[in-house]
């Protein structure tokens, strides 16, 4: 008997510990979609005409823009991505969850346990009329589910294909139950005679839950055609690179240019080429290497011709090359373009051979990251009060740490039900029992609200900055912060499964992430990926991410980004009514528009040439003056 208890004792104390244990969980809200981009999105679907397209209507994904492409498609509530499928036919999907085209929820309060209608794709009109059953029509597409994303579970998570009859009805014409099969897989619909009209219509609809990111499904390789022979076509005929390429780094995503030697760079990077065809294809691969703010090359190649096997993923390795050292500016960024030829694609069409070029942007910056910046899971340690998440890092040489910033999401709509301190520790070791005595700084008692957010494409990221503060420092530390050697930020939530943090599942670096578990000891996380929280070094952080003193001056301090832009220019620092005025480099007025707080402004309309943009505040008169260029 009294064996018994000691083991009933003694397993209960081991559930405890192991039910404190991370976690990783689908996003409410989505990282990339939100009104701003929404409504960018919409302007540039308003400049397009909208008339029945004709065949054939193809669209693998790839491309720049997270939502599908105007001219091609109605709607944009899915995500046009490269980094939730861990398969591809060809580099980009459409990926399908619970959330809006603004981000949100399509219904936060819904039962989870239920399925209602998701994300949508409907194509624009297509010009069917004069074709007949003979005529052989079929639309096909690959499909996936899951992977870095939530899963769809079975039997109430389905993908529908629907056609729109001409009494305005939506008809299901295929629908896929989620099940265990983690492949692309390959579907042919024939478009029956009741359908070949002037305004045809098909949409791909997900049903699943609708509380946040859950339940993805991904779309590849639309294809809608007439004579098509589907035994032959069961494999395309197409090469293409299957994602994009990685970061030039051994270790990190970004690195601050100051702390950048060639020791740092891995020593080779890999792309991966997948041969779609059903036959032996010949291939020969280059690339180029620029730093782009001077427009220098610093390395070429030009690789021999080799063939690849018949349904083939390819793994293109290349050696390092050297990255100056004696680069100057803010931010360095070194853009490298792959692309191969094969005979094979000759004849194929413009949107097919696109795929054969990818680009990677190197980007040295004032911050550490492991990460990409695109979480497909948040993060945190379940079944804990003031449960505490921490990323390491090193620094080469001893250096200033500026901010902590970080990517959070709500589990919640309410974000103030999250409070939370920002920590930094000193180095600490695997299996180490917690300490506070590591921490040298700690602010407490904070909410996401009294952070700083960045504007642009952080805010898109749902980045928050929290600056440094000198009356926060822990255990002798002193201002400013010198971080040295090997160190860890991160985060200590109060209440527990409150607050998550962005997680990418594309870079693994698991071996620096840490969590402190149910018997209070640091341990190495054992999820494949990294969280997102990076350090913020070297010089003070810009007006816009610190408190700001009202100072008049004849110069207006706003800032203007990203540039060169290409649909949208962002206007950070405006308070009042000001007015925005756009010129070419020969004193013409292109533009004027007023914006009475910080915004963007859609530049989509503008030939690529390089303008003057003058900012006046209308109550101050102040003014700024500054350059962009409006890229193709």
């Amino acid at each position: 008997m009294n064996k018994f208890f000691a083991y009933l004792f003694f397993s209960l104390c081991c559930g405890a510990s192991f039910a404190q244990t991370e976690a990783l969980v689908p996003l409410k809200f989505h990282p990339k979609m939100n009104e701003i981009s929404n409504n960018a999105f919409k302007q540039k679907k308003a400049s397009h005409r909208v008339t029945a397209l004709s065949l054939p209507f193809f669209d693998d994904f790839y491309q720049n823009e997270i939502y599908p492409n105007p001219s091609l498609w109605q709607d944009n509530t899915v995500f046009i991505n490269t980094t939730y499928p861990k398969e591809t036919i060809t580099v980009g999907v459409a990926t399908f969850d619970g959330t809006d085209a603004n981000g949100k929820p399509y219904n936060l309060n819904a039962n989870p346990n239920l399925s209602f209608p998701a994300d949508s794709l409907t194509s624009n009109p297509i010009d069917l009329s004069g074709l007949t059953t003979d005529s052989s029509v079929f639309l096909s597409f690959y499909y996936l589910l899951g992977e870095y994303g939530e899963a769809p579970s079975a039997p109430n998570d389905i993908m529908t294909v629907q056609f729109l009859d001409t009494l305005g009805n939506w008809n299901i014409m295929w629908q896929k139950t989620a099940d265990n099969v983690l492949k692309m897989r390959q579907i042919f619909i024939k478009v029956d005679s009741q359908y070949l009209n002037a305004n045809f219509q098909f949409r791909f609809r997900a049903f699943g839950n609708v509380t946040g990111a859950n339940d993805t499904w991904h779309i590849d390789y639309v294809k809608l055609d007439k004579i098509r022979d589907t035994a032959a076509e069961k494999n395309i005929k197409e090469m293409a690179y299957e994602f994009l390429p990685p970061s030039l780094l051994k270790n990190y995503y970004v690195m601050p240019y100051h702390q950048f030697d060639t020791l740092d760079l891995a020593d080779s990077v890999s792309v991966t080429v997948r041969n779609n065809f059903y036959n032996i294809v010949d291939y020969q691969d280059f690339y180029d290497a620029e730093v782009v703010n001077t427009s220098a090359n610093i390395a070429s190649y030009s690789g021999p011709s080799i063939d690849f096997d018949t349904l083939s993923r390819n793994i293109v390795k290349y050696a390092k090359f050297n990255i100056p050292t004696n680069l100057t500016g803010d931010t360095i960024t070194i853009k490298v373009d792959y692309h191969f030829n094969t005979s094979a694609e000759a004849s194929q069409p413009p949107k097919v051979l696109a795929n054969n070029a990818v680009t990677h942007n190197q980007v040295f910056s004032n911050f550490y990251a492991y990460d990409d910046a695109t979480p497909e899971r948040g993060y945190w340690v379940r079944n804990l009060d003031f449960y505490k998440m921490a990323v390491k890092y090193g620094v080469k040489t001893p250096d200033t740490l500026q901010a902590i910033k970080f990517q959070s999401f709500p589990v919640t709509a309410d974000n103030n039900l999250a409070t939370f301190s920002v920590c930094v520790w000193k180095n600490f070791t695997r299996r180490a029992v917690y300490s506070d005595n590591d921490l040298v700084y700690k602010q407490t008692g904070l909410k996401l609200s009294d952070l700083n957010r960045e504007f642009g494409n952080d805010t898109l990221n749902n980045f928050y900055y929290a600056p440094i503060k000198q009356q926060y420092l822990q255990n002798g530390a002193t201002f400013p912060l010198i971080v040295q050697d090997t160190f860890a930020i991160g985060l200590m939530v109060e209440r527990k499964e409150t607050l998550v943090i962005g997680f990418d599942r594309n870079n693994n670096r698991s071996q620096y992430n840490f969590y402190v578990d149910g018997v209070s000891k640091w341990t190495e996380s054992t999820e494949e990926g990294t969280m997102i929280i990076n350090p913020v070094v070297g010089k003070p952080l810009p007006d816009y991410l610190t408190p700001a003193k009202e100072i008049l001056s004849t110069n207006y301090d706003v800032r203007i980004y990203p540039n060169p832009a290409k649909d949208q220019l962002f206007i950070d620092g405006i308070k009042n009514n000001n007015l925005i005025e756009i010129y070419s480099l020969n004193g013409s007025l292109i533009k004027q528009i007023q914006l009475s707080q910080s915004d963007f402004i859609s530049i989509y309309e503008l030939p690529a040439a390089t303008y003057v943009i003058k900012i006046t505040n209308l109550q101050t008169k102040q003014f700024g003056i500054s350059k962009f260029i409006k890229s193709e």
